[in-house]
């Protein structure tokens, strides 16, 4: 689960250079990122997933394996542009298709109830592909989801 999570923020982690050159922040190790990360991905969504530098860490970790080309001091500025201008505090984002009651409940600040709607919902309706799908729960329940949706993602399942 950890390598597929990691492995998606990697895919997502930064976005096509035209895109990017508005969205993100103008700052020292903005082009290498833009040049060594862009090759590969659409990283539209950068914006979206904030993550502690250990989890930037492992990110590129996993870039790297999946043949992610730089010097390492490309790959020094990479770390220290995503770890300052996308900080979180968290390593890993929870993603919205398999996360479980205490996984909501400890991430989101979910109610039991709240957690228990929000994974009765994802059994009736299917995965989710961005947080407008969850926007059929109970708006109290999207609110408290919407204001933490830097730390959540939605990969895609097999389907068995």
């Amino acid at each position: 689960m950890k390598a597929c999570v990691l492995a998606f923020v990697a895919a997502v982690a930064l976005s096509h250079p035209v895109f990017a050159q508005d969205t993100l922040p103008d700052a020292p190790g903005k082009n290498a990122t833009l040049q060594v990360c862009s090759t590969c991905h659409e990283a539209a969504k950068a914006t979206s997933v904030k993550l502690a530098r250990e989890g930037w860490v492992e990110t590129i970790d996993r870039m790297k394996a999946f043949g992610a080309a730089g010097s390492d001091e490309e790959f020094a500025a990479v770390l220290e542009y995503l770890a300052t201008y996308f900080k979180g505090d968290t390593v890993q984002p929870l993603d919205m298709n398999t996360a479980e009651s205490i996984d909501l409940e400890s991430v989101l600040q979910l109610l039991r109830r709240e957690s228990k709607a929000v994974l009765e919902y994802r059994a009736k309706h299917g995965q989710f592909a961005s947080l407008e799908d969850l926007k059929g729960l109970d708006p109290a329940i999207f609110k408290k989801i919407e204001a933490k949706k830097d730390r959540i993602v939605f990969i895609t399942q097999p389907t068995k």
